[in-house]
């Protein structure tokens, strides 16, 4: 497996393993608490599975990911992810090298596959929320360098989670709440933060080691 794709995915069950508290928490609220535990078994199960993969494939390895996500993660959101993942390896089929502009299709990929898997869209106090900001900026900004581009980024993706906040929740067990649901942080709109954030933190490393 490709240097920065192994790293990739260390980063994201390192940041999964290091936010596990937060999403626990913030998932107790209008769940049942367990988000935290569940992405962290997935981003770790994925990563163990991965570490040891001949595949050169992106495409494959991604759509493998998937399929090993959705083993591992068994919840509303872990089949979310997988089905993202799945859609990033339609998306890379063939390709072998990851390139900056890779980075861009799988965050656009994931935000796509969630979205057509959850029967949701921007505005509904989810996951995309949060994620579809990041996209935009890193559109924006990804002639400025990956480092500029992610931090852009990383920044989009946290006020998507601040103005979420402020939004009637209309998908997930938050939705009971109605009205109510206005004023508390939807724990998918952080999960998203934190998925673009390890991203951020795997540019930053790559930067470093250039």
């Amino acid at each position: 497996m490709e240097a920065k794709i192994r790293a990739l995915f260390q980063a994201w069950k390192e940041e999964f393993i290091a936010c596990r508290e937060e999403l626990e928490s913030l998932d107790s609220i209008g769940g049942d608490g367990d988000l935290g535990i569940v992405l962290m078994d997935g981003f770790t199960y994925v990563e163990k599975e991965l570490s040891v993969s001949t595949q050169k494939d992106l495409g494959k390895l991604f759509y493998m990911a998937g399929k090993l996500f959705n083993h591992a993660a068994s919840s509303s959101m872990g089949t979310l992810i997988s089905c993202g993942y799945m859609e990033i390896g339609k998306r890379l089929k063939g390709k072998q090298v990851l390139e900056s502009a890779d980075l861009v299709t799988i965050t656009e990929g994931m935000a796509d596959g969630v979205a057509r898997m959850g029967k949701a869209k921007e505005g509904e106090k989810t996951f995309l929320d949060a994620i579809y900001p990041a996209v935009r900026a890193l559109k924006a900004t990804i002639a400025d360098g990956d480092v500029a581009a992610w931090k852009a980024a990383g920044e989009a993706a946290m006020m998507g989670v601040q103005r979420a906040k402020e939004m009637k929740a209309v998908h997930g067990r938050l939705a009971f709440r109605q009205s109510d649901s206005i004023g508390i942080v939807d724990p998918g709109t952080m999960a998203a933060y934190h998925w673009i954030k390890a991203i951020e933190r795997a540019v930053e490393a790559w930067s470093d080691a250039s």
